[in-house]
């Protein structure tokens, strides 16, 4: 099972989406939902919109004197919005007759004293308030008049976390599918992977079995030894410029290498003759595409490898044999291995003549195009005799 790119794209285009809405996300979070906020906030009131409020309870007073009265003041921060806050400054305005404070007089806060305000900063242990969580922080307060704080001033840093946002669970639910998604694709491609080296091994077979059977044939006929690797080469080269898909020109291959499977009945006084044939030696010469038809009747696994042996001596004008065919009747294998199968008979040495000249190869497909040979193909292998493809893919042998 092969992959095919369009799914690998879409893949990776889809990762690369997700990744930038992830960080869109942190950046919306980040840069344009949180920063710095100020509210006046009455205490001991419920939280406004914004889910923050401030309790204050005084646990103690006292008479220090007859000029002044102290008190103790505790002070709860709560943070009951959906989001956390930090670096928080709580400003009270102070009425006249406040004695300075001391570092002792204030408690999980820094101190700032004018005339008439303070201003509490949290500090390090103290900054950070999550949401649905609180902090405590208090003072003592000595002055002339008691005093009844009653609103305060709250600055903070609003921190809203990319997580808590309504989309972020969109995007990880579409994670969880894109991650299921490589999964299979991953899975997809192991299997494909294995039926891939499982289809090449039994491509191996098949060429080892076919190349021992080959082997079968050669020895009867020295002459035409390498013939039909030879013609499967050339008609293999002539499947592929006819834009045959690859699978269909490993089946024009294996059928132009078993196309003479039936010159194994042919016996050797006819097969091995110097001389010229007799008619009824010719007529059991003309019997091997019949004998190799029949040979590879159940020959079914792969394409055409029966139709090369039966059609390849087929002419195009209907007077080849064994069946007369003509034109397109003719199997398109057929008419491949014939034009492949005559361009080697041509271009070698043969037991009753010397090998045709390239001029003389190339004036035989000219004047039978149309007659013998499919004219297509035939033009076919007279470009790849011109740009020496042909040359070069037999030289070997």
């Amino acid at each position: 099972m092969k992959i095919s790119q369009t799914k690998v794209r879409i893949l990776i285009i889809s990762g690369i989406v997700l990744v930038l809405c992830f960080l869109l996300n942190y950046a919306f979070a980040r840069y344009v939902l949180s920063g710095w906020m100020t509210s006046l906030v009455e205490l001991n009131k419920e939280p406004g919109d914004d889910g923050i409020s401030v309790a204050c309870a005084i646990s103690k007073e006292w008479r220090e004197n007859v000029m002044y009265y102290g008190a103790e003041y505790d002070f709860t921060l709560s943070n009951d919005s959906g989001f956390d806050i930090t670096d928080w400054n709580a400003s009270f305005a102070l009425p006249k007759g406040i004695r300075p404070m001391e570092p002792g007089d204030v408690w999980n806060a820094s101190f700032v004293q004018t005339a008439d305000a303070l201003k509490l900063s949290a500090m390090d242990h103290s900054k950070e308030v999550l949401s649905r969580q609180a902090r405590t922080f208090g003072m003592i307060v000595v002055g002339v008049d008691p005093w009844e704080p009653v609103e305060v001033e709250l600055t903070y840093r609003k921190n809203v976390g990319a997580m808590k946002l309504p989309f972020f669970f969109v995007l990880v639910i579409l994670s969880l599918i894109w991650c299921m998604f490589l999964v299979q694709t991953v899975s997809e491609y192991a299997v494909g992977k294995r039926a891939t080296e499982r289809m090449e091994r039994d491509r191996q077979i098949i060429l080892q079995s076919i190349s021992t059977f080959i082997n079968f044939i050669d020895a009867k006929d020295p002459y035409t030894r390498g013939h039909s690797r030879r013609v499967a080469t050339i008609a293999a080269e002539l499947a592929r410029r006819l834009g045959l898909s690859e699978e269909e020109v490993d089946h024009v291959y294996y059928a132009g290498l078993l196309h003479d499977s039936g010159k194994i009945s042919i016996p050797d006084s006819i097969l091995k003759k110097v001389g010229k044939l007799t008619k009824d030696e010719y007529d059991i010469m003309k019997t091997h595409p019949t004998q190799g038809g029949q040979m590879l009747e159940d020959f079914t696994a792969i394409d055409g490898i029966r139709d090369g042996a039966m059609c390849h001596h087929e002419r195009y004008d209907g007077k080849g044999y064994p069946a007369g065919l003509s034109g397109k009747e003719i199997p398109l294998v057929g008419r491949i291995i014939c034009v492949a199968d005559a361009y080697d008979a041509m271009a070698r040495d043969r037991c009753y003549r010397k090998h045709l000249s390239w001029e003389e190869i190339l004036s035989e497909f000219a004047s039978h195009s149309g007659t013998q040979f499919d004219p297509e193909i035939a033009s076919i292998m007279v470009r790849l005799i011109h740009d020496g493809t042909a040359e070069r893919l037999t030289e070997d042998d």
